[in-house]
């Protein structure tokens, strides 16, 4: 989608910190972190949210996110997904917030 930031940082029109890719994912460190550890699972094809998923972008997601938390040593991680008017960006994407406490103010 043309006007969309995710799919901009997907097609490397502006910069975003990458730390990971696959064949179908991007992961990249969101610009307003919320936990010490705050990273955005995107799929690299446009979907809107979990309701339009028809790729099976849900599981390859939940997939990853445990390969990075194991990777990065996270013994606590969340895992959130916006759709509709809850999501800033209309591009389907989870937060990986790791090292999150269970009196958390998230």
């Amino acid at each position: 989608m043309e006007d969309c930031v995710f799919c901009k940082i997907i097609d490397k029109k502006i910069p975003g910190q990458i730390e990971a890719e696959t064949e179908d994912l991007l992961v990249f460190k969101d610009i307003n972190p919320q936990a010490s550890v705050h990273l955005l699972i995107v799929p690299k094809e446009h979907v809107e949210d979990i309701r339009k998923d028809t790729g099976g972008y849900w599981t390859l997601i939940g997939k990853l996110a445990v390969k990075i938390a194991k990777d990065k040593g996270l013994d606590n991680f969340r895992l959130v997904h916006n759709t509709g008017e809850a999501a800033m960006v209309k591009h389907m994407h989870v937060h990986l917030l790791g090292e999150v406490e269970k009196d958390r103010d998230l």
